[in-house]
C-alpha cells in the first residue's frame, strides 16, 4: 500500500514519465544546427522560440535559453523545435508531413515540437516573407503554447499575445499528438506570423494564385494586343486587349493558358489557379459561339478547363488545377458530372444551396472558398460586418462541405471592433464543433482582464445590433425571399449606428478605460477606442443628417455642418503628412483600418459603400453663401406629342414645351450657358438642347464610348424606375460620331466587379444630331423607350438630370496646367458634391 501511495504521489509531481516544468526551473529551446532546403526558415523558428521563451517566463516563471542543437546541454530540460537531429533519432521524419501538419511528441524526457518547414515552391533562396514558406513547426508550436501553456494569440503583434499564469507545465509522458490543420490553403490579408498561424490564416501553401484571375498573365494585352488581336474577344465589331477578355476558342489562346499553368507548376507549385478575366465579356466570334455546342458562356469555360485538367493529368501527375467558380461559370457544369482527380474548385458563392448544387459533380479534391465577409467595398463600408455567431455558422458550413482552403477578402480592417469575430473564426477552423459564445467570452476575458465586464457588454451590444440588422450576404444566396438589406447605405448605417447604440457603447468603453491597468490591456482598449471614434463620428453625422432632412433650416444645417467638419478632422488624424495610414507597432505594425486611402475613407469605402451626402458636402462654403443643400431638386412635366417633333425647337411638337435651364454648380459665376426641352410620344423620349460654346472650337471625334467628357459635352442621366438606384447615362459631343453610353446599378450580382459601378459595356439604341453655328451648339437626341426597358404612360414618374461640361478660356496671365477651365452645369443642381452621377439629386419628372 505504501509503495502504491508512493507511486501515485510521484505521478502527481510529474516524476512518473510526464514532462514537467515548474516555476524557477531552467530550460532550453533547441533549434536545428542547419536548415535543409532553405536557410530562411531559421528566422521564423527563432521568432517562435522567442515567444515560447516569453510564454515560459510570463506563464510559469521558468527561465529558458535559446540554443542551437550543437550547443544544447544534456542536463537541461529541452524543447526541440523543428527538424533537429534528436527528432530523427526518435524515428520522426518531418519530410513525410504534408502542408502545415506537425507533431507534438514527448520521448525519453525530451519534448519535440516540429513540422516540415520549407519554401512553398521548394526553392533554396531565403525570402523575407513568411508567406513564401510552409512552416509546420510554427503551427505545431502555437498549438503547443495554446494547449499546454495557456497562451492566447488574440490579436497581431506583441500586444495581441496573452500569457497565462500557472504553477507548472505538464505534458503527458509518451505523448504523440499529430497537428493536422483542416485547411491546406489559407490566405488573404495577413498581419503577423504567430497570430496568422494560430488563427489559421497561414498562407497560400504551394498554391499559385494571381490575385483571383489568371487569364491576364496567360495572354497579356501588353504583349499580344497589337501583334495578335485575334487572341482577344470580338466585342461588337472590334478586337481589343482592353479588359483582357480572350477568344477562348482560339487554339493558341488555349495553349497560352495551359503553358502559363505549366510554368507555375514547374516552378514548384503543386496547384495553380486557372481563372477567367474579371467582369467576363464573352467573345462574339463564330467559333466562340459554336464552342462546346452550348450557348451557356459559363459552360464553355468549364469545357475549356476540363480539357486542360485531362491534359495536365498526363503531363504532370500529382499536380492540380485550382478552378475559379465565378461569373459566368458560377454554377456547376451541366454537360459533364466528373472532374479528373487533379481539380480543386474555388467557390465564390457558398450557401448550403450552392454546395448542394455541386453534390452531383465529382470533385475528389474538394473545394476552397473566396469569402466576402469583410472589405470596405460592402454597403456598410469601413464598419464592422461580422459577428462571432455568423462566422461560427460559416465555418460549420465549410467543414460539412469539404472546404479545404479559404481566401479571406478584405480581412483585418477592424482588429479593434471585429477582433473577437476574427478570433472565433480562426479558432473554429481548428474545431468546427466549438461554440461561438464560449470562444468570444474567452477573448473578452483574456483580452481585457479586469475590464472584462464592460467590454463583454460593449461587444454584446454591437454584435446583437449587427445580427439583427446586417450580416454580409455577399457570396451567398438568400432563400427566404426577403431580399436582403436596404440598398441605401445611409439608411442601413443610420439604423445600425443610431444614437442609442452609440451612447451604450460609449458608456461601456469609458467604464472599461477607467478600470483597465496599463500595458497590453490598455493598448487593446486604445485600438477599440480609435475605431469606435470613427463609428461614433459616422453615426452622429448621419443622425444630424436625418434631423436636417426632416426640417431643413439654417440651425439644423449648422449642427450637421459641425458634425461633418469634426468627422473630416478625425479622418485627417488617421494619416501622416504624406497621407499614409497610421500603424500600430505594438500590434505588429498593422495599418489602421486596413490602410484604406483617405479619399475612400471620407465616403466610408468604395464600390458599394460610398455614402456621398452629407459626407462629401463642402459645408464651409455652403454655410458661407447661405445655401441649404439638398433642398433645390427640380421637377417638371414632360409633354406628350404625336410623333417625332423634328429638328426645329421653335415649332411643331416643340412649340409648347418650355425651356429648362442648366445652372452652374461650382458655387461661382459661370460663363457657360445651356438649356433643353424634352417631350415624348409612344416610342421615344426626345431632347432639344442649346448651349453656348467657344466659336471656332475644334472638337475631336472620339468615337463610341470615348472620353467624351474631356471636351464640351452634354450628359443625360435617366432613371426610368424612379427609385434612384439605377440609371442610364448618355453623353454627346458637338461633333457627329462622338458619344458615350453606359448604365449604372443593373448588375445585381455582388461578386461582379461592376456591382454598383458604371457598366460601359451596355450599348443602347439611340441617336442624336449635332450642329455648331458661331457660338451656339444645337443638338437633338432621340432615346427609344425600348432601349430603356420602360415605356411611360400618362402619370408615370421618373427621375433624371441633364448636365453640361463646358471648357472656357483662362485669362492670359493664368499660371497652371492647360489653357482652359472646366465649368459644370446641371438642371437639378448638386452644389453639395458637384457630381453629375448622383441619383439622390436627380429631378422628378411626370409624363403628361
Amino acid at each position: 500500500m505504501r509503495l502504491l501511495a508512493l507511486i501515485m504521489s510521484l505521478s502527481l509531481v510529474g516524476l512518473c514519465g510526464d514532462w514537467v516544468l515548474e516555476s524557477g526551473s531552467r530550460a532550453q529551446i533547441v533549434l536545428p544546427d542547419s536548415y535543409a532546403g532553405n536557410a530562411g526558415v531559421e528566422a521564423y523558428l527563432r521568432e517562435v522560440a522567442g515567444v515560447l521563451q516569453a510564454s515560459l517566463k510570463e506563464g510559469v516563471g521558468a527561465e529558458a535559453v535559446i540554443v542551437r542543437e550543437g550547443e544544447a546541454s544534456p542536463q537541461v530540460k529541452s524543447i526541440y523545435l523543428g527538424a533537429t537531429r534528436a527528432l530523427s533519432q526518435v524515428g520522426v521524419d518531418v519530410t513525410k508531413f504534408e502542408y502545415f501538419n506537425g507533431i507534438i511528441l514527448e520521448k525519453d524526457g525530451k519534448l519535440f515540437v516540429a513540422g516540415y518547414d520549407r519554401h512553398r515552391y521548394g526553392l533554396d533562396k531565403p525570402e523575407r516573407s513568411y508567406l513564401n514558406y510552409i512552416l509546420g513547426t510554427v503551427k505545431a508550436s502555437v498549438v503547443f503554447m495554446e494547449d499546454y501553456l495557456g497562451t492566447r494569440f488574440l490579436l497581431p503583434g506583441e500586444a495581441g499575445i496573452d500569457f497565462q499564469k500557472r504553477d507548472r507545465i505538464v505534458v503527458p509522458g509518451g505523448l504523440r499528438r499529430e497537428v493536422t490543420p483542416r485547411l491546406i490553403f489559407a490566405t488573404g490579408r495577413h498581419s503577423s506570423l504567430l497570430y496568422d498561424y494560430a488563427n489559421n490564416n497561414f498562407g497560400r501553401s504551394s498554391f499559385h494564385t494571381y490575385g483571383g484571375h489568371s487569364f491576364y498573365d496567360a495572354c497579356p494585352a501588353s504583349k499580344y494586343a497589337k501583334s495578335n488581336p485575334e487572341y482577344f474577344a470580338l466585342i461588337g465589331n472590334r478586337r481589343s486587349g482592353d479588359g483582357g477578355h480572350l477568344c477562348i476558342s482560339n487554339k493558341q489562346v488555349q495553349e497560352l493558358i495551359y503553358q502559363e499553368a505549366l510554368k507555375r507548376l514547374d516552378q514548384g507549385a503543386t496547384a495553380v489557379q486557372v481563372a477567367q478575366t474579371d467582369g467576363y465579356v464573352p467573345c462574339e466570334c463564330k467559333q466562340c459561339k459554336e464552342y462546346g455546342n452550348t450557348d451557356d458562356e459559363g459552360e464553355k469555360i468549364w469545357i475549356l478547363e476540363l480539357g486542360l485538367a485531362k491534359r495536365l493529368l498526363k503531363d504532370r501527375p500529382g499536380k492540380m488545377l485550382h478552378l475559379l467558380c465565378y461569373p459566368p461559370n458560377q454554377d456547376p457544369p451541366k454537360t459533364f458530372s466528373e472532374f479528373p482527380d487533379n481539380v480543386i474548385i474555388e467557390m465564390c458563392r457558398y450557401s448550403q444551396a450552392d454546395f448542394d448544387a455541386w453534390k452531383p459533380i465529382k470533385v475528389l479534391q474538394g473545394f476552397t472558398t473566396y469569402i466576402y465577409n469583410w472589405g470596405w467595398y460592402q454597403s456598410v463600408g469601413i464598419t464592422p460586418k461580422t459577428t462571432p455567431r455568423f462566422v461560427a455558422n460559416q465555418v460549420k458550413l465549410f467543414a460539412a462541405n469539404n472546404v479545404k482552403g479559404i481566401y479571406r477578402c478584405g480581412f483585418g480592417e477592424l482588429f479593434g471592433t471585429e477582433g473577437p469575430a476574427y478570433y472565433v473564426f480562426g479558432k473554429m477552423l481548428d474545431n468546427p464543433d466549438g461554440e461561438s459564445h464560449v470562444l468570444a467570452d474567452e477573448f473578452y476575458r483574456r483580452a481585457y482582464g479586469s475590464a472584462y465586464a464592460p467590454m463583454a457588454a460593449f461587444f454584446d451590444i454591437l454584435y446583437t445590433r449587427l445580427n439583427q440588422l446586417y450580416l454580409p450576404n455577399v457570396g451567398s444566396r438568400r432563400t427566404d425571399g426577403l431580399g436582403g438589406i436596404p440598398k441605401n447605405r445611409t439608411v442601413i448605417l443610420s439604423a445600425i449606428y443610431s444614437p442609442d447604440l452609440i451612447n451604450s457603447l460609449e458608456k461601456n468603453l469609458a467604464r472599461a478605460e477607467k478600470m483597465a491597468p496599463e500595458g497590453k490591456i490598455a493598448s487593446r482598449l486604445q485600438l477599440v477606442r480609435k475605431e469606435f471614434e470613427y463609428l461614433k463620428s459616422l453615426g452622429n453625422t448621419l443622425a444630424a443628417y436625418n434631423m436636417y432632412q426632416t426640417d431643413p433650416n439654417q440651425a439644423s444645417f449648422k449642427v450637421l455642418a459641425d458634425r461633418v467638419l469634426q468627422r473630416n478632422k478625425l479622418v485627417d488624424s488617421y494619416y501622416d503628412a504624406k497621407n499614409r495610414m497610421i500603424t500600430f507597432k505594438e500590434f505588429g505594425g498593422i495599418p489602421f483600418l486596413g490602410s484604406i486611402g483617405k479619399s475612400a475613407l471620407m465616403v466610408n469605402g468604395r464600390l458599394g459603400a460610398p455614402v456621398g451626402a452629407p459626407l462629401t458636402w463642402n459645408v464651409e462654403r455652403l454655410l458661407e453663401i447661405g445655401v441649404l443643400p439638398g433642398t433645390s431638386y427640380k421637377s417638371m412635366q414632360i409633354r406628350r406629342v404625336e410623333g417625332d417633333p423634328g429638328n426645329d425647337a421653335s415649332s411643331g411638337g416643340w412649340k409648347d414645351a418650355s425651356w429648362q435651364s442648366l445652372a452652374g454648380i461650382q458655387l461661382a459665376d459661370t460663363k457657360a450657358q445651356a438649356r433643353f426641352k424634352v417631350v415624348y410620344d409612344d416610342k421615344a423620349l426626345y431632347f432639344a438642347c442649346e448651349a453656348k460654346v467657344i466659336p471656332g472650337q475644334d472638337y475631336l471625334e472620339l468615337g463610341k464610348d470615348g472620353p467624351c467628357w474631356r471636351q464640351d459635352c452634354l450628359e443625360f442621366m435617366l432613371d426610368p424606375s424612379g427609385d434612384r438606384q439605377t440609371f442610364y447615362h448618355l453623353i454627346i459631343n458637338p461633333v457627329a460620331g462622338s458619344y458615350f453610353d453606359a448604365r449604372f446599378g443593373y448588375i445585381t450580382d455582388p461578386l461582379h466587379p461592376l456591382y454598383r459601378e458604371s457598366d460601359k459595356a451596355w450599348d443602347g439604341k439611340w441617336s442624336f444630331t449635332t450642329n455648331v453655328e458661331g457660338d451656339t451648339w444645337r443638338s437633338f437626341v432621340t432615346i427609344p423607350f425600348e432601349t430603356l426597358g420602360e415605356k411611360p404612360t400618362s402619370g408615370t414618374n421618373w427621375t433624371m438630370n441633364v448636365g453640361m461640361e463646358a471648357y472656357t478660356p483662362l485669362p492670359k496671365d493664368f499660371v497652371g496646367h492647360g489653357e482652359k477651365k472646366l465649368e459644370l452645369l446641371l438642371w437639378s443642381p448638386n452644389m453639395e458634391t458637384m457630381k453629375f452621377q448622383e441619383p439622390e439629386i436627380f429631378g422628378d419628372v411626370v409624363f403628361e
